[in-house]
């Protein structure tokens, strides 16, 4: 068997791979029937190889590389060697199937198989023992049994490795989204603000060469004003990354918008969310505030915020009319956020505009 062939392990191991060594403990039983009758040397043959065995056995369940099998094909000659002493290695063959439906490939099995019923054989016959059909009955169910085991652990870990790898996926899926969320705040936010400020800056510099002084000092008042604005935003944007506390982020965004001179109706019930539900929610709330910071006219609108055991509904209302809408990077962005969860984002135009965010909450979100 070529030891390329063989899967590799992941270092965490289950406590019920280990916890069935006890049974290996039959291997000493028919030394112990026999303790009176047997030489010394056979008994402390018998113990050295039992102990032999288990070290070799706990190294190859800890074995994190391909090179199983040279521990598999040593633990076939201890059992072979031990066979000449004590017919208790029916059970240690047992746990030599174990490893070989644990770790390797279905073809390899074969190969590990045929290995282990050729060695069981040949210790059986040049062993000259007494009852072989016994000896060979007990090796044959308990490496059946134990072989059915391997199998299923050997699924369960690659399960498991698979579950893994997607969560894995899904984590650099959601920093690259966060990084394009970012991007997209940046560039709402610095974008506008700096194109003002190169044109107002080149304004400035022309109306200071054509010696209209005043007017060139006021549009350097307002470059500077600008760039103090912007300042703000950047300190608010990089305030609001840090805060991940739903009910704190919608406290301060209220309390922008009353600072805006905003008629603001805030509706909030909400329980402990799960983190991921949180942070998508806090994301789209900071969003749709900042769009009625900058489009808003009548500066009056209603905020609604309610969580069911299936679902958190967003809802913001602009109570200004909205004849037609071309959905910016805001919009898209909240959207998008959504859609992470597989929930939704619509948006009705009218008398007033309407926004309506469902994001769902599973009960695997909430363990």
């Amino acid at each position: 068997m070529s030891e390329q062939n063989t899967l590799s392990k992941p270092a965490d191991k289950k406590f019920w791979q280990y916890a069935p060594l006890i049974f290996t403990g039959f291997y000493l039983l028919p030394t112990l029937f026999n303790l009176s009758h047997l030489p010394v040397n056979t008994i402390v043959m018998s113990v050295a190889f039992y102990i032999v065995f288990i070290l070799l056995y706990i190294k190859a369940m800890n074995c994190e590389t391909k090179s199983i099998t040279t521990l598999f094909i040593m633990m076939l000659v201890v059992c072979f060697s031990a066979t000449f002493y004590t017919t208790g290695t029916s059970t240690l063959y047992g746990f030599i199937t174990f490893i070989a439906g644990e770790s390797y490939s279905k073809r390899h099995r074969v190969y590990a198989v045929f290995g282990i019923a050729f060695t069981v054989l040949l210790s059986a016959y040049l062993a000259d023992m007494e009852n072989v059909k016994y000896f060979l009955a007990g090796t044959l169910l308990i490496s059946a049994a134990l072989f059915a085991f391997g199998i299923a652990s050997q699924k369960e870990r690659l399960h498991k490795m698979r579950e893994q790898e997607s969560a894995n996926q899904l984590e650099q899926l959601a920093a690259i989204a966060e990084r394009e969320r970012i991007a997209r705040d940046l560039h709402d936010i610095l974008g506008h603000s700096l194109s003002s400020i190169a044109l107002k800056a080149e304004l400035a510099n022309k109306l200071n060469q054509g010696e209209r002084y005043e007017q060139a000092n006021n549009e350097i008042a307002q470059v500077a004003d600008l760039a103090r604005q912007l300042l703000s935003d950047v300190r608010n944007a990089v305030s609001d990354l840090k805060q991940l506390n739903l009910v704190s982020q919608i406290a301060q965004l209220k309390q922008r918008l009353i600072e805006q001179e905003f008629n603001v109706t805030f509706n909030v019930i909400l329980n402990t969310l799960p983190a991921k539900v949180e942070g998508i929610a806090g994301l789209i709330i900071k969003e749709a505030v900042t769009n009625l910071l900058r489009h808003s006219s009548t500066k009056n609108c209603e905020i609604n915020i309610e969580q069911t055991p299936q679902q958190l509904l967003i809802t913001v209302t602009d109570n200004a009319p909205c004849t037609s809408l071309n959905a910016g990077n805001g919009l898209n962005g909240i959207k998008e956020r959504a859609q992470q969860l597989n929930g939704s984002a619509t948006y009705t135009c009218g008398d007033k505009f309407t926004l309506n965010v469902m994001l769902p909450i599973t009960a695997k979100d909430l363990q």
